[in-house]
Formats: structure tokens, sequence, C-alpha cells
């Protein structure tokens, strides 16, 4: 086997057992940027499947490893990544190469990264990721209304992004690793997370997103859902003394529907909504908490 120290820019790590160790066997990721040789990468894992990755070449290639006790050697089979999992880490590097460029510069981009837009009726042939069908008919207000919607959607969100609905155990929990590495490695580039932005059929907006600490569950971005007219629509965030004084101003409800759910929002976060009859809210910010009138 050829000697490959150099080139390993990074030792073997374990794939994380991001399912349980009952429902699948990870197997192992090797860090091999500008690969000369993948293959002799792979035998460095030991027996089982081994993915090299190799983020400068933007290449993901696998193998099964074992040990041929006729001619008492390891060998590495190559064996195909599932598309989806390559289009995954591809999405990640193709983001992050805006990225490049001298240390101050990724530095101040910071945070950046990946963009995904979803809309319930995309069939998901321009960036890969499938709208779940249960969400279809749902709006931002009814995400920020339940906290079970909104972590099985960011469960199914990071699922998707990572590929990891591949039908087999082992490459779905490998996914996730993957996602994960990719992400860390982009961070080093200022581009080290994924933000998806979902426009629902009513015209609302949500916001989560993926960071190599919460690869297994997109998160749900506070204060960023937006309704049809582009109010800031009130969750957790209105109730936190350090966000809730942004939410102080003036709203305008275009559709009336949007008016009723608002304040339903608001009140189910403590915040008294004085009701008229008009499509106007006025909220002030008491240094202690949020105050609405509907006038």
């Amino acid at each position: 086997m050829k000697t490959i120290t150099v080139m390993i820019h990074v030792a073997i790590v374990t794939a994380l057992l991001l399912f349980s160790a009952s429902e699948s066997r990870a197997g192992g990721l090797i860090e091999c940027n500008n690969c000369a040789s993948p293959k002799d990468a792979a035998l460095m894992s030991g027996s089982g499947l081994a993915v090299v990755m190799d983020f400068e070449k933007a290449r993901l290639s696998a193998f099964e490893v074992e040990y041929d006790r006729e001619i008492r050697k390891w060998r590495a089979l190559s064996t195909p990544v599932p598309a989806q999992i390559q289009m995954a880490f591809l999405r990640i590097l193709d983001a992050t190469s805006a990225f490049r460029g001298p240390p101050e510069e990724a530095h101040a981009m910071a945070g950046g990264g990946s963009v995904v837009v979803l809309h319930p009726d995309n069939p998901g042939n321009t960036n890969g990721v499938r709208f779940p069908e249960s969400y279809k008919s749902s709006n931002t207000f009814d995400i920020v209304a339940s906290a079970t919607l909104r972590t099985r959607l960011g469960q199914y969100l990071a699922t998707e992004l990572a590929g990891a609905n591949t039908g087999s155990p082992t490459w779905n929990s490998i996914a996730l690793s993957i996602q994960q590495a990719a992400l860390n490695w982009a961070g080093l580039k200022g581009g080290g997370s994924i933000t998806v932005m979902i426009t629902w059929r009513d015209g609302s907006k949500t916001l989560y997103r993926v960071t190599p600490d919460n690869v297994a569950e997109a998160k749900y971005q506070k204060g960023e859902s937006r309704d049809s007219t582009g109010n800031k629509v009130p969750d957790e965030s209105i109730a936190d003394p350090i966000s809730a004084p942004s939410y102080a101003g003036q709203y305008y409800f275009g559709q009336h529907g949007d008016l009723d759910n608002w304040v339903r929002s608001a009140q189910m976060y403590g915040v008294p909504v004085q009701r008229g009859s008009s499509s106007r809210i006025s909220c002030s910010w008491d240094g202690r908490t949020v105050y609405c009138q509907q006038y």
C-alpha cells in the first residue's frame, strides 16, 4: 500500500452514530484533500464501508474494504455514492467557493453558506430537496403555533438536505456525518451553514438553518418568520427582552386572516393586544413588555 501521509489532511474519523447503533453500522470517513489515491486512503479505515472526502477537488469516493485471505492483503472495492448524498456534498462546496479569499474576508462573511429555497409546489427538481407532502397546506403561523410541527419539519429538512433518505440505514447515517464534516470544512471558508427559505402557498415565509452543531435537525430561526404582507410574525422572540423591542412599530395587514392569526400568535406568547376594527396594529415596547393595539 502506498504511503500517503502528506496527502491526508485529517486522520480517519469515525462516522457519527446519528442513528442508533442497532439500526446500522456506520462506516469510516476519511478526509483526503487533493487526494492522489482515494483507494489507498480508504485502505486505512479498516474493514467495512469507507468514504473518502476530498473537499478541494469536490469529490466523494466510496469503497468496501475487506481482507483477502488468499492474497493476505487488504483491498478496497469501489462502490457508488448515492446521488442525493453527492448532491448534498456539492451543494455546500458550491456555495463555499464564493467565500474563498483572504482569511480576513472569510471572517467578515462568517455565517454565510448555502441557501435553499423551497415552495410547496416546487417538486425539488432544481435543488433536489423534496417538500414534505404533509406540510403543503401549512403556513408560517402553523409552524409558529406548534412546537411539534416545527421540530418534525426541521428533522425532515435536515434529512433531505443531507441526502439521508436512501433507504439504507448505513448510508443515511454516513450522509449526516458527511454533511457535518462538509459544513465544518466550509466554516473555515466562511460558509458553514445551510439556510432554508420556505415560501408557503399563502405567501408567508419561514426560515430554518443547519450548522455543524445540528445536522440532524434544521433549527427554526426565531424572529425571521413573515406573513403574506411581510409583517414580522410573533414567535418566542417577542417574549425575549433582547429581541422583543424589534416588534415595536406599525403593522398593516392585506389579508384579514393574517391579522387574526398575528393577534393569536402574539397572545400565545403573552403579548396583550387591544382589538379594534381597522386593518392596522401598532405595537410599543415599555422596557419589559410589548403592547399592541388594533386601531
